[in-house]
């Protein structure tokens, strides 16, 4: 989970500049980010969905006590996250369409709004589910988890993406991660996805003159 949180904030964090970095009227450049910003939203949306399915149920059947006024917490802090990317999602939709400075604007305004609620959220998770993941989850059920999220990123983003999440990651995180996964999934991933993530970052620091 911290190996996706961090990639989680790292992008997120970085969503503003990137936005507000483009020049009015660039189109390519703006569809460089758009497409950046659609991605990122998918991911965040993938990872609270498989913590809807894998996590909360098995927490709550096992230790209903500890686990229910923490999941209604969390449920209620994804509701919250997800009515905000509805709204980025949308307005980079029409900054996409027009390449407009205002519409520029608007997306940098709600990329930078959405920051804070998701970081604070991000560290309630770690600080207060992670123990109980340590003590009523298996590794096979938090690895499956890790798994489903990574089946929910498309097959042509999935080295890209695996690059992502192994970027500035702590040696746990990366051996956490390689054991989620099939192993030639690893072997072949690795390699080409930090190769991607690495042009990936150049096309985004082109399209954008604040990276």
């Amino acid at each position: 989970m911290i190996g996706a949180h961090d990639a989680i904030r790292r992008e997120f964090g970085a969503l503003a500049a990137l936005a507000r970095g483009v020049a009015a009227g660039d189109a390519r450049a703006t569809a460089t980010i758009a497409d950046h910003i659609a991605l990122m939203i998918d991911f965040l949306h993938a990872h609270h969905t498989s913590e809807d399915i894998h996590v909360w149920p098995k927490l709550q059947q096992r230790c209903p006590a500890a686990a229910e006024p923490i999941v209604a917490r969390m449920a209620g802090q994804h509701q919250f996250i997800d009515t905000e990317l509805k709204a980025l999602s949308e307005t980079t939709r029409r900054w996409r369409a027009t390449a407009h400075a205002s519409d520029r604007d608007a997306v940098a305004d709600i990329a930078e709004r959405v920051v804070p609620p998701l970081q604070e959220h991000l560290a309630q998770e770690e600080g207060e589910v992670l123990p109980l993941v340590d003590a009523y989850l298996t590794d096979r059920e938090w690895k499956a988890m890790i798994a489903a999220s990574l089946g929910k990123v498309p097959m042509s983003k999935r080295p890209m993406m695996m690059g992502m999440a192994v970027y500035q990651a702590r040696e746990e995180q990366i051996e956490l991660l390689r054991t989620s996964v099939p192993a030639i999934a690893w072997h072949v991933f690795r390699p080409l996805g930090e190769r991607a993530y690495h042009r990936y970052r150049q096309r985004l620091a082109s399209a954008s003159n604040h990276s």
